[in-house]
């Protein structure tokens, strides 16, 4: 492989390059692959707090209680935005650094 800024022959697997000491497109498909990594461990962790909250959420109210109802349905509605965004979010970051 060659480097992008000074033109030396450099190692496929090199990071900089030796001659100039600018990144190479190996650094920059590590970094990709790192932020996708990142993102899909985001979303992940998202979902388990959220079924967290719920958990707390649904030791605090009674059962059968209008409390409890309006928790799970105010619940369900916020889970449902959060989740639809962050998929979104996820996609659109998945798409671009593709």
């Amino acid at each position: 492989m060659y480097c992008n800024k000074c033109g030396a022959e450099i190692n496929d697997e090199a990071v900089i390059c030796p001659k100039c000491g600018c990144e190479t497109r190996a650094k920059n498909e590590q970094q990709k692959d790192s932020n996708v990594e990142k993102t899909g461990l985001g979303a992940l962790m998202g979902v388990f707090l959220g079924i967290i909250g719920l958990i707390v959420g649904l030791c605090m109210f009674p059962a059968d209680t209008v409390s409890r109802k309006s928790f799970i349905k105010g619940w369900g509605i916020a889970f449902g935005i959060t989740a639809g965004v962050g998929a979104l979010i996820y996609f659109i970051i998945a798409v671009t650094l593709n």
